[in-house]
């Protein structure tokens, strides 16, 4: 195996970890383990009757629900093999240190650090809704830096040195965009707004329907002890709803514009297509999310396909970027 094997490997794991993420989030299994690292006191999860009535009696505000508690221990495992792969990416790295830099894998490793501790304090603190977003990104953070070595380690993916179309700042500026509109569908799933409106494109039958941004957006007030299925208002909700329908327009404009820059250059064609394949697929799948009430497996393709354009991005920046 080569280094940049590897590297991709762990672009795809970090891909299924932020994917499963989603999936113990959307399925209400954030808490399924009310303590860190392991589960109601157990390496795995209590799995036996008298070990579920001993967590059931330590652990007495939280009964065992050994669907949920499975849930949350295959993300944390996962995530565990992750940190795993990165540490072997890092200790080859620095073995090679004579002939390449061993900072970016080392970067990687401490994000995943602090990735463990957002995960502590999204159970210790309840899901509180800024933890749970932060976590969100810290995963997204990961990918992409994940994806920026392996892009550097891999020789078919030499920048483009070309006057064209599509300059570096185009796609920063769709980048930037892209992990805005991001950030507001992770507050918008922390805080249990994707309900908040019902139909497209009207909110709940009306097309300026009642919002509430002062309290929506404030990303550090104390509601109470336990944040699982919101406890922001019915107008706050809706406010988070409409700013992430917002964005979703101004992202799709600008994304139309830069596809159309792309698919002007030959070789940065292919990365253009993808692009217009997954923004498609992004707003298919967002319009069914409100229309059919959030049903489970497409709430969670919109989250992974939300990553599948960010390393999208990523490679596109990679390839943009100036070169001496």
């Amino acid at each position: 195996m080569k280094y940049r094997h590897l590297a991709w490997f762990a672009v795809g794991l970090t891909l299924c970890v932020v994917v499963l993420g989603a999936y113990v989030r959307l399925s209400d299994a954030g808490l399924g383990c009310p303590d860190w690292p392991g589960c109601y006191g157990h390496l795995a999860w209590p799995n036996e009757a008298h070990e579920i009535e001993k967590a059931n009696a330590t652990f007495t505000e939280r009964a065992v629900e050994i669907d949920k508690a499975w849930k949350e221990m295959a993300h944390r495992y996962l995530a565990g093999i992750l940190g795993l792969v990165v540490l072997a990416l890092f200790v080859w790295a620095f073995r090679r240190r004579h002939l390449d830099s061993y900072a970016l894998p080392l970067v990687i490793g401490a994000v995943i650090v602090f990735q463990a501790a957002l995960g502590m304090w999204t159970v210790t603190l309840k899901l509180h809704p800024s933890i749970v977003m932060s976590h969100l990104l810290g995963g997204l953070t990961t990918l992409s830096l994940l994806t920026w070595l392996a892009c550097s380690r891999t020789p078919a993916m030499t920048p483009y040195r070309y006057a064209g179309h599509v300059k570096q700042w185009m796609v920063v500026v769709g980048l930037v965009l892209l992990l805005v509109q991001i950030a507001l569908g992770g507050w918008t799933s922390a805080n249990y707004a994707a309900l908040a409106c019902v139909g497209f494109p009207q909110c709940n039958g009306v097309w300026i329907p009642e919002m509430d941004f002062v309290q929506g957006f404030d990303l550090f007030k104390q509601y109470g002890p336990n944040y699982e299925f919101g406890v922001k208002d019915g107008p706050a909700r809706i406010a988070i709803q409409m700013t992430h329908r917002f964005g979703f327009l101004v992202v799709t404009a600008y994304f139309a514009w830069l596809i159309f820059k792309l698919t002007r250059n030959r070789e940065l064609m292919p990365l253009g297509l993808s692009l217009l394949t997954l923004l498609v697929i992004q707003i298919a799948l967002g319009i069914i999310n409100v229309t059919y009430s959030l049903p489970l497996v497409v709430a969670t393709m919109h989250n992974g396909v939300a990553a599948l354009l960010l390393v999208n991005m990523v490679v596109l920046l990679y390839k943009t970027r100036k070169t001496p």
